[in-house]
């Protein structure tokens, strides 16, 4: 993953051309939002969800608040897109880490990811960092005390093709009241 992001979903689907249709109806009526910055901190992706491949590495990422917005798109998307889902990401996830517990596989089967959505814990991914330099540039970050907030005004959707790939963005259409 090269760009920083917040992930909504993540799962693997039938059809691509669906999957951009229900995009881009949703984008026509969702409006841009406001999300704030809290702090920032990483979390050990092999020690959380066991995946191999990211043993040497960590994901640092910026906490941010919780944010109804998100928790709806979130709902609202995976009612959309759930009929279209494969079971690729689940082959993954096994492939990756053979001893998910039961409730992380039935998440993984619904959802995509091992985390339902009272788990989910949104953030944004700035990228992934070595475990040697992860507490310097962690408190070297901190000490600049970003208390930042942006607007989210479109979604992207990216597909695995040599790692995630951005694939097409939808800017969200509806106004913003200024925040």
């Amino acid at each position: 993953m090269r760009t920083s992001h917040i992930t909504i979903i993540d799962n693997s689907f039938s059809d691509i051309k669906r999957v951009d249709k229900q995009l881009k109806k949703f984008s026509q009526i969702q409006k841009p939002f406001l999300i704030k910055i809290k702090g920032i901190d990483s979390f050990a992706v092999k020690k959380k969800i066991g995946i191999k491949k990211y043993s040497h590495k960590d994901s640092l990422i910026y906490l941010i608040e919780n944010n109804n917005s998100l928790v709806k798109i979130r709902k609202n998307l995976l009612k959309q897109l759930n009929h279209l889902t494969t079971k690729d990401r689940l082959i993954q996830w096994l492939e990756e880490n053979p001893y998910l517990s039961k409730r992380s596989l039935d998440n993984i089967k619904k959802y995509g990811t091992p985390f339902g959505l009272k788990e989910w814990k949104f953030h944004v991914t700035i990228g992934l960092i070595s475990k040697e330099k992860k507490k310097n540039t962690i408190d070297k970050i901190k000490k600049l005390n970003i208390q930042e907030s942006f607007i989210i005004d479109h979604i992207e959707l990216f597909i695995r093709k040599n790692g995630w790939t951005p694939f097409k963005k939808y800017p969200l259409k509806r106004k913003n009241p200024n925040p």
